[in-house]
């Protein structure tokens, strides 16, 4: 699965799960717009492991919930 969400015109945060060495992933990076209209991965980003996806969207939730 792959989303994107777009920050500015020239930039964007693709989320999308993945595997890696039998891992199950969750990756959020952040993507530039490249010459010729690519778009390409910068090092900003975070990956974490699928189990612990429920942690990040509790809290995620709860900073949503304080705002």
């Amino acid at each position: 699965m792959r989303y994107e969400l777009e920050k500015s015109p020239t930039e964007k945060i693709i989320i999308e799960d993945s595997e890696y060495k039998g891992h199950q992933l969750v990756s959020l990076r952040i993507y530039f717009l490249a010459d010729e209209d690519e778009w390409r991965p910068t090092k900003k980003g975070v990956t974490f492991k699928r189990e612990q996806l429920d942690e990040v969207l509790e809290a995620l939730q709860k900073i949503k919930d304080a705002g």
